[in-house]
């Protein structure tokens, strides 16, 4: 099996639990991990648990979270910048607390919870995709269309949990409990990425955020 991300040859694992047992393919060269594609829930069994998802704007624990991930991740930023929350979710939390500290320009964008689509010609100063990039199956489409439509010198923020480079330890990680957790990256994968959409890696967190740049003289299509 041929990695999605560099199209390296894959090593193949299987994770047994008590309740599910599953194949997983391990690129040795960007360290991305991706589930069997035999092993991926259907469209509809996935919607059914994003709406399972309860993390409400009224969660103040939750609002606090994200108030301490725009801090790390939007230092420097100005207030009036065109932003994109992509993967917003049943509720646009993140967007909800930007503009509670001052961001006037926020989109949300989610293909199961938002109506219509992006606007084919609008571009933004940040995007940012906080866990969603876990979810896509195959996700070099969706990281070239952000990149897209990011202005000169835009940022790109993703959050995702970076996964243990061990099998062993790979096999006992929490967050592949969820069968919506199909892909998986390290700050290596992303650099990886980055690389080939001419995006620059600003900071990163060494857990699960990363702060990308797009290089101002690049051409992504």
């Amino acid at each position: 099996m041929k990695c999605h991300i560099c199209s390296e040859e894959c090593t193949e694992f299987t994770v047994e639990r008590k309740r599910w047992k599953r194949r997983y393919h391990s690129c040795p060269r960007c360290e991305y991990i991706f589930m069997d594609e035999e092993d991926l829930l259907s469209g509809a069994e996935e919607l059914a648990r994003y709406e399972e998802h309860n993390n409400s704007v009224e969660d103040e624990g939750y609002r606090e979270y994200f108030k301490r991930f725009i801090e790390y991740s939007m230092e420097g930023v100005v207030m009036e910048a065109q932003i994109l929350d992509y993967g917003s979710g049943p509720q646009p939390v993140l967007a909800s607390v930007m503009e509670e500290v001052g961001f006037t320009n926020v989109d949300i964008y989610d293909k199961y919870f938002t109506e219509g689509s992006l606007d084919p010609e609008k571009r933004y100063s940040v995007i940012i995709s906080t866990e969603v990039v876990e979810h896509i199956y195959r996700p070099m489409e969706v990281f070239r269309e952000l990149t897209g439509r990011l202005l000169p010198g835009g940022r790109l923020i993703i959050m995702t949990a970076f996964h243990p480079k061990s099998e062993e330890e790979f096999g006992k990680w929490w967050y592949i409990n969820d069968p919506t957790h199909v892909v998986f990256y390290t700050i290596k994968t992303l650099e990886y990425i980055g690389e080939q959409l001419g995006l620059v890696v600003e900071k990163n967190n060494n857990k699960n955020i990363v702060v990308f740049r797009r290089e101002a003289d690049e051409e992504v299509y």
